[in-house]
């Protein structure tokens, strides 16, 4: 089956998110979700930060659904946006990089600290990218969300899932 065909439910319920736990130069370390982790090749997934200080190395930390790592979050909120091709993925991206840099560039105020992009082929093989913010995004809760490019260009919010009690999941939705 075509990954452009799949249906969002169908997504959801194969789609994986990794977590790396990066060593920087200077000893800290932060944690990043990917699309995929390769030991071999960490290298072929981009992890684009403000700094340009490329990672000594990285370790997966595990691999989660979309409804389960809503779960594993606390203080954060992630955004999967999955596009057609790379070419859309990397047009997305730009763009988005451009518009930081205007809004730096008259005066705005951005914390790069408390966003970090991720992007490359998931499990799927479908191009994604992946936002991950310090903050809660919805009703004080931590988020996810799904973002699909793969029909329209701008894209639409295909599903949420937002953190609840425990292993409960408190808003869990599909937009088909």
């Amino acid at each position: 089956m075509s990954t452009n065909n799949q249906t969002i439910k169908e997504i959801v319920e194969q789609l994986e998110l990794v977590r790396v736990r990066y060593e920087m130069p200077d000893c800290s370390a932060f944690v990043r979700y990917l699309p995929r982790f390769d030991d071999a090749q960490p290298e072929e997934l981009t992890v684009q930060s403000y700094w340009g200080i490329p990672p000594v190395s990285g370790e997966k930390k595990g691999v989660f659904s979309l409804p389960s790592l809503v779960n594993e979050l606390h203080y954060a909120y992630v955004l999967v946006h999955l596009f057609p091709s790379t070419t859309a993925l990397e047009y997305f991206l730009a763009g988005f990089d451009t518009s930081l840099s205007q809004l730096e560039f008259i005066g705005g105020n951005f914390d790069f600290n408390n966003m970090w992009i991720t992007s490359g082929e998931n499990n799927l093989g479908i191009p994604m990218a992946i936002f991950l913010g310090q903050r809660n995004a919805v009703n004080g809760q931590p988020s996810v969300t799904l973002v699909d490019h793969r029909e329209k260009v701008t894209g639409r919010v295909a599903y949420r899932a937002v953190g609840g009690a425990g292993d409960h999941v408190g808003e869990d939705f599909y937009n088909e």
